[in-house]
């Protein structure tokens, strides 16, 4: 989906990936020029590459069982995080952008899913349920340092551009919640995030998108800007992003959108530039 500009108006939807399997969870590279996405084009699940435009897709992981997804780029665009479900609990996973040096970064007798990295590539954020409650943890890097961030509930974390501020979703109860980086009280930006849409929101330079998924008249994308902290509508969706799965993805400036929404014949990522 192409938009005027940051918020604005819809320009175009293109259709870039499409098969009879499952195409989504699309994250755009930090240069702009390639998405990382879960498909099931090869019979099973894999996390898959492509140009910015869905051509020239290149598998970057073959896991025979399990189930893979939630890809995240570094900032420096030469690795890529994602979790996998095997026969035991499911864990980080690094990979570099061209399908070498694979390797899991946590561990541990409970769930630890949907990375996302500091915009410094220092640290990877993570939903982990290790308390009983699913929270954000961040794990250090360089020492394997693993650190409680959110106290009462979050599920998937994505630091804003400046890395002044984490904004969350819940996993139980919805809703899109901030905290500072550095630690603070946590602020509810809305409730209308609704439970099984953690993944469809996405966050700009500028500010933020999400998906109403119960809004009257039909899903509806809105847009949340950071300096007047207020909420605008964008446009009204033909077929909601797909739920339970990481399923809104953004630019920098927030010109450009991708979603998986599910057709007749497959799940479809699309794009659009050029918001105003």
């Amino acid at each position: 989906m192409d938009l005027s500009s940051a918020g604005g108006k819809v320009v175009s939807q293109t259709r870039i990936l499409a098969s009879l399997s499952a195409n989504d969870s699309a994250q755009l590279s930090p240069d702009e020029k390639h998405l990382v996405f879960h498909s099931s084009r090869s019979d099973k699940p894999q996390i898959w590459k492509s140009n910015a435009d869905g051509t020239d897709p290149l598998q970057l992981i073959s896991f025979d069982t399990g189930f893979p997804g939630t890809p995240r780029w570094s900032p420096d665009g030469k690795w890529v995080a994602f979790d996998y479900h095997g026969t035991a609990h499911g864990q980080i996973h690094v990979i570099d952008s061209e399908g070498r040096n694979l390797r899991a970064i946590t561990s541990g007798k409970y769930e630890n899913l949907v990375p996302s990295w500091s915009r410094d590539g220092k640290l990877i954020y993570f939903a982990s349920n290790r308390t009983g409650r699913w929270q954000v943890w961040k794990r250090e890097l360089s020492t394997g340092n693993e650190t409680q961030v959110t106290r009462h509930g979050g599920f998937a974390a994505f630091e804003s551009y400046d890395a002044r501020a984490l904004y969350y979703s819940k996993y139980e109860g919805g809703g899109l919640w901030t905290i500072p980086v550095g630690g603070g009280q946590e602020v509810r930006i809305t409730d209308d995030l609704h439970l099984g849409s953690w993944g469809n929101f996405a966050v700009t330079e500028r500010g933020l998108y999400f998906v109403n998924s119960e809004a009257k008249g039909g899903a509806a994308l809105l847009y949340y800007n950071f300096q007047t902290r207020s909420l605008s509508s964008v446009v009204t969706l033909k077929d909601p992003p797909v739920i339970f799965l990481p399923n809104l993805a953004a630019s920098r400036d927030g010109r450009t959108l991708f979603y998986a929404r599910s057709g007749f014949e497959s799940n479809m990522i699309l794009m659009v530039e050029n918001f105003q």
